[in-house]
């Protein structure tokens, strides 16, 4: 499915096999002709790739440069074939490199991780299965050329500003057409769903902390702080209001900070009880995005002196400060 969002702007709709159903590619128009954002690897996202570009007039040989918002697979699967058909080079955030190479280098890390979180064993297993099957929706990206915040992506008739916004992801990158006050989010906003910051360390690894959600919140400020009228996401419908979508989503995050000091009202626990009470019933492959989302709230805190942590039986378990 296709739709015109401007003269030059085309969104796609392409198929994934999630629980969202759906992601949005754009088409520019507009010379060099730019998609942002790939699609995952499957033979249904790349027919309506193909048939979403015959619609306008184009093809898949029309794309001479694609846009990476960020290293998750939905996003860029697709890109090296769609560069190897096109010839387009392929432009991303250099912190997302290590994860579009390939992640399954990190998987024993993960694991690690996961169990530390006091994940049972059994559903790591199935965790860990699950990303490495989907590593097959992915093409790695050995080539690819890197785009840093404040970079210009200079088009014909309009020049974006790249604006980094570490949460969701790393090294994801928003891209900012200030004449439009547009900005093409990937999954920093979406309308309906709250992008979950995932689980991540920084590089060195120690001490270890999660700033993940900390690191969103933080460049939900910077896009707080953007003129903005418009916002097209890399799920869902565009964005009119944007500022009551930016407040929506720190309620949220307050909400869920205060459910979380709630669940430790009675007993300390690990991150994946906190988890399971928070999102009971969630299916073992979305465990990881559940201790994702408990533990960037206690991160941050531990960080304002609510919370502590303790490492009991080779699990970090976490109560309240007292």
């Amino acid at each position: 499915m296709i739709h015109q969002m401007l003269d030059k702007i085309h969104r796609i709709k392409l198929p994934i096999p999630f629980p969202l159903k759906t992601m949005n590619v754009y088409f520019i128009d507009d010379s060099p002709r730019t998609l942002v954002d790939a699609g995952i690897k499957t033979k249904a996202s790349f027919e309506a790739l193909k048939k979403g570009l015959e619609a306008i007039g184009h093809s898949l040989h029309s794309i001479e440069r694609i846009l990476i918002t960020h290293g998750h697979i939905d996003h860029y699967g697709q890109a090296k074939e769609l560069s190897r058909l096109s010839g387009a080079p392929i432009y991303l955030h250099p912190r997302e490199y290590g994860r579009v190479r390939s992640i399954l280098h990190s998987l024993g890390f993960l694991k690690w991780l996961l169990l530390k979180n006091g994940a049972p064993e059994p559903l790591v297993h199935e965790a860990i299965q699950f990303i490495e099957s989907a590593q097959g929706w992915a093409d790695p990206l050995e080539e690819a050329f890197f785009l840093n915040d404040g970079d210009s992506v200079s088009f014909r008739s309009m020049t974006w500003k790249t604006i980094h916004c570490p949460g969701h992801s790393p090294g994801l990158i928003c891209f900012y057409w200030p004449e439009k006050k547009i900005l093409f989010t990937g999954d920093h906003l979406l309308k309906e769903t709250t992008p979950n910051p995932v689980l991540n360390v920084p590089d060195n690894k120690t001490p270890l902390r999660y700033p993940s959600l900390n690191d969103y919140l933080t460049s939900l400020e910077k896009i707080e702080e953007l003129d903005l009228s418009l916002l097209f996401p890399g799920h869902g419908e565009e964005v009119h209001e944007v500022k009551g979508l930016i407040q929506k989503i720190f309620a949220h995050h307050k909400e869920r900070m205060d459910r979380v000091l709630f669940s430790l009202s009675k007993k300390e626990k690990t991150p994946f009880e906190i988890a399971m009470d928070l999102f009971p019933g969630v299916p073992p492959f979305e465990v990881f995005l559940g201790i994702s989302e408990a533990v960037g709230h206690l991160e941050i805190l531990r960080e304002k002196g609510l919370v502590r942590v303790r490492e009991k039986e080779g699990k970090d378990t976490y109560s309240l400060e007292t």
